[in-house]
Parts: structure tokens; C-alpha cells; sequence
């Protein structure tokens, strides 16, 4: 049982013993991760411009073919769901930050 005491408090003191200490400086880490957040939402606007031509070219060469017709149908509103989920990032990373505070 002594041996596994000295485990535990090796364990416990690993940090300390490696020189890490903890600053509790984390300024830094929000600005960044708002800077990818809104170079998410940046890809995301093109993706959408993409995904809606590509939606329109097939619903305009359907030709009148009914299958066609409901993929290009399809495609723009899996387009449409998409952006709001692309538009909504910004509250939905807020939202999962907050999960992990104190």
C-alpha cells in the first residue's frame, strides 16, 4: 500500500516537478479562436455562393425531367439549411464555450 501513496503523490506533483506552472492567462486564446470562428464563417459564405450555383445548374438543365428536377430542388434546400447553420457558428461556439466555464 506505501508504494501506491508514493504513486499517487508522484502522479499529483508531475506538473510541478516538470516546471509547468499555471498563469491563468487566457486572454489570448478568445481572441484567436474568434479569429477562427469567423474564418469558418468566411469559408462557409463561399461554399454557400458554391453549392447554390450548383443547385441552380441542376434545376436549370432538368430539362424537364422530374428526378432532376427534385435534386436541384433538394440541393437548394440542403443549401438554405446549411447557411443557417453557417450564420448561426458564432452563437453555437459561444454556447459551447460556456459549457466548459466556471
Amino acid at each position: 500500500m506505501d508504494s501506491n501513496a508514493a504513486l499517487v503523490a508522484d502522479v499529483s506533483d508531475a506538473m510541478k516537478q516538470s516546471g509547468i506552472t499555471k498563469t491563468g492567462d487566457m486572454t489570448g486564446i478568445h481572441k484567436d479562436l474568434t479569429g477562427v470562428v469567423y474564418f469558418i464563417m468566411v469559408l462557409g459564405g463561399f461554399w454557400i455562393v458554391g453549392m447554390l450555383e450548383w443547385g441552380g445548374m441542376t434545376l436549370a438543365g432538368s430539362g424537364g425531367n422530374p428526378q432532376k428536377r427534385t435534386e436541384g430542388f433538394i440541393k437548394l434546400s440542403l443549401v438554405l439549411v446549411g447557411a443557417f447553420i453557417i450564420f448561426k457558428v458564432y452563437d453555437i461556439a459561444g454556447w459551447a464555450t460556456g459549457l466548459g466555464g466556471s
